[in-house]
């Protein structure tokens, strides 16, 4: 169904506006529900959902959620209308059975309903879906209102509303809980977003008596002080990031959950801090929980989470955010993760290495002596030196740099060329630069230096870098380790085995005088 609302969207499940109206209108007793674990976007589509029948029609509405809603979004409107499937189970047991219309918001199964699945399996009512996932289960529905390429069930839910009952029927109320989806599912606008219908829809529900000032305040401004304290603990002991592979993992044990005294439910957010360092492209959370070990997955750009987890665990979700139920131990699926993700390839520059990669040899790790240790080390290099080149072959992509390999592997692109004199063996060269570890922790910045052309040690990599450089010109520079400062490092910041990004402009040229 195509919607035209200053903007055409796509909805890719067949449906109408009319066999909508039909079911709500017949309805006498409507019940509405979404995941487990209800974020943002989960119950802002319940709640503008209750607000929107609320006004146009005269059913009996039942809001309920497997576990409740979470404290955090409580300031929610009819967020206190909402039974806690766990805690009030007679009750949501018994209001499913009376209902004659089941909507279900923001899951692709009746599966990750939790506990409320098998009483929602078992309805005789007619069943209404709308979620924003991948492949939706149709058998369990009679209409499916579905998009993957929109933003958030919330915005799903303002244009097929609006379509159905007209914009009047989007009141204040909806118009706060469905600005807040789109608002915690989008992370305010900073996630990817390919149809400009989500910029529409927010401008829109702007307008409708609500303060988007204050919804992002209240949407940020919710830790307690366990929570904001387990955040710290989090990402400070428990997160391991690997910078060669563009990826985060983070482990989250039980009792890590029980020292701190906070809930699951408390944990939202938390993967978005991860996705925050630029060097990660990839993040999973692994969370463990009673009977089960649950999994959040996020993608930047290159990895497909979606398929990561419909693939490793019968998850699923976005190609950019996904989720995934476990039902191996903890330590079994962080081992099938780090597995999928190639982390558990280990790189070690010492004598003894163990590695697994495709194209470079496997070193033997049995302690060796002469000719046996020799081989070993150069093995070991030279998967240091594949491992080096993979990760500096990814910055340069995902910049789109189009960079030029100097003899020795040093990478230059020239963004300014000067007229000046080139520089030349044993020139007298001044420059100035600013210097980054490839995962983007800055070193040195705007410093000036003067060196004879020819003769810097160690960097050799600098050293041609700058003799194909005149003056005036401006250049950046990526040094593998083996041609900055290798194992030694600088012995102040500059660590062992880092490669280096440098941005430089050559400043003056002293030609060397010809005897």
């Amino acid at each position: 169904m195509r919607i035209e609302c200053n903007n055409t969207v796509d909805f890719v499940d067949g449906w109408s506006a009319e066999a909508l109206r039909q079911m709500v209108g017949d309805a006498h007793s409507i019940v509405m529900t979404a995941h487990t674990n209800a974020d943002g976007d989960a119950v802002g589509s319940l709640t503008a959902m209750y607000a929107i029948l609320s006004h146009v029609s005269n059913a009996k509405l039942t809001p309920m959620l497997p576990d409740g809603c979470p404290d955090d979004l409580l300031w929610l409107p009819h967020t206190d209308l909402i039974l806690n499937g766990k805690k009030e189970s007679d009750c949501c047991r018994k209001a499913i059975e009376e209902a004659d219309l089941i909507i279900c918001m923001d899951v692709s199964t009746l599966d990750r309903t939790g506990v409320l699945a098998d009483s929602l399996k078992a309805s005789k009512a007619k069943r209404v879906l709308f979620d924003h996932h991948i492949n939706p289960a149709h058998e369990y529905f009679d209409l499916v209102v579905s998009d993957p390429e929109i933003s958030s069930t919330c915005e799903l839910i303002f244009w097929a509303m609006s379509a159905t009952f007209g914009r009047e029927a989007i009141i204040p109320d909806a118009a706060k809980s469905l600005f807040t989806g789109i608002c915690t599912d989008t992370g305010t606008f900073s996630y990817s977003n390919r149809q400009k219908s989500v910029y529409l829809a927010a401008a829109e529900l702007s307008q409708m008596g609500i303060d988007p000032m204050d919804i992002n305040r209240q949407i940020k401004n919710v830790f307690t002080v366990n929570r904001l304290k387990f955040f710290g603990y989090a990402m400070s002991q428990l997160l391991e990031v690997y910078p060669e592979k563009e990826a985060a993992v983070m482990v989250i044990k039980k009792e890590d959950m029980e020292r701190y005294c906070v809930e699951s439910s408390e944990l939202t957010g938390l993967i978005n801090e991860v996705m925050k360092l630029h060097m990660v492209d990839c993040a999973v959370l692994i969370r463990e929980e009673d009977d089960k070990v649950r999994l959040s997955l996020r993608s930047k750009c290159h990895t497909d989470v979606n398929q990561m987890a419909s693939s490793l665990f019968d998850g699923g979700g976005h190609e950019r955010a996904a989720g995934a139920t476990s039902h191996l131990s903890l330590a079994e699926t962080v081992k099938k993760v780090k597995q999928h993700l190639g982390l558990l390839m280990l790189i070690v520059a010492a004598c003894l290495t163990m590695v697994s990669c495709s194209d470079v040899p496997v070193v033997d790790v049995q302690p060796a002596k002469g000719d046996t240790l020799k081989e070993n080390m150069i093995n070991a290099n030279r998967v240091i030196a594949h491992s080096e080149e993979t990760q500096i072959d990814s910055y340069i992509s995902r910049r789109g740099w189009q960079m030029e390999r100097l003899v020795g592997g040093a990478r230059i692109m020239v963004t300014h060329q000067g007229k000046g004199p080139k520089v030349g063996y044993e020139d007298e060269v001044s420059f100035r630069y600013h210097l980054e570890a490839i995962n983007g922790t800055v070193i040195y910045d705007n410093l000036t230096d003067t060196v004879v052309a020819g003769h810097l040690q160690p960097t050799r990599g600098l050293d041609a870098a700058l003799r194909t450089l005149a003056e005036g010109s401006k250049a950046k520079v990526i040094l593998p380790s083996e041609q900055a400062y290798g194992v030694a490092g600088d012995g102040n910041r500059i660590k062992s085995r880092m490669i280096l990004v440098c941005d430089m402009e050559v400043t003056k040229v002293n030609k060397q005088k010809k005897k």
